[in-house]
């Protein structure tokens, strides 16, 4: 079992405690046999306190509720999984930002946004770049994705899409670019509904590139913005 959960139980009636049922074996022992989902929150997705459990749900559902007691203008929430002997996942990618407005209801902006991506070299002069997408607390139900563009420019091209790709359930999506010969790219994934309304996510993926490599290109660096 993660030491954390021991550390914070204190016979089971620790906040941390009484939401892990813990109080049920006095803190004894692990009382979730058939695993856990735990909600973590933050102000920003990097100052995530993960040692505050803000609300659990049962293995099997997909949705955990927040109190109003939570509600901030806006808030990072990650969810991680521990199994039937309290081990952890230590993933980042069920994570989603949350905005609230003075009354404490929550802002829609339709499908969730893009938090997590990385990028690897692809055939020589390629790059290939990988997401993840969390349906929970989603106002609207995902179709898929537009990735954008700037084709070396500096400027990214929000009218026409580099790529569509079909949302096709939990899993790892990608798109790998066509040759590049440039020294700097932007890129920016948004999520459509199926209305076809489309998340104005703002965030970029930048993508630096040496062409001076012998093989072609290499991929530098990749920060998202």
């Amino acid at each position: 079992m993660e030491a954390k959960f021991f550390n914070s139980i204190y016979g089971g009636d620790s906040e941390n405690g009484v939401k892990l049922c813990m109080g049920l074996t006095e803190g004894d022992f692990w009382s979730r046999p058939a695993g856990v989902q735990i909600l973590y929150a933050g102000t920003e997705f990097d100052d995530i306190d993960f040692g505050r459990i803000v609300n659990t749900s049962n293995i099997d559902t997909n949705t955990i509720e927040v109190s109003s007691g939570h509600i901030s203008s806006r808030l990072f929430y990650l969810v991680r999984r521990a199994n039937c002997c309290g081990e952890e996942e230590q993933t980042i990618n069920a994570a989603i930002r949350l905005e609230f407005d003075s009354l404490g209801n929550l802002v829609e902006y339709g499908c969730n946004k893009i938090t997590d991506v990385s990028a690897q070299q692809a055939d020589g002069d390629k790059v290939k770049l990988i997401w993840f997408y969390q349906t929970i607390h989603q106002t609207k139900k995902i179709k898929g994705f537009y990735v954008y563009s700037d084709n070396a420019t500096g400027t990214i091209d929000y009218d026409n899409p580099a790529a569509t790709i079909d949302y096709v359930g939990r899993k790892f999506y990608e798109f790998t670019t066509g040759s590049l010969v440039g020294s700097c790219y932007k890129f920016c994934i948004r999520a459509v509904a199926e209305d076809d309304s489309i998340s104005q996510f703002t965030g970029k993926i930048k993508i630096g590139m040496d062409s001076q490599c012998p093989d072609g290109v290499e991929l530098l660096i990749c920060q998202i913005l």
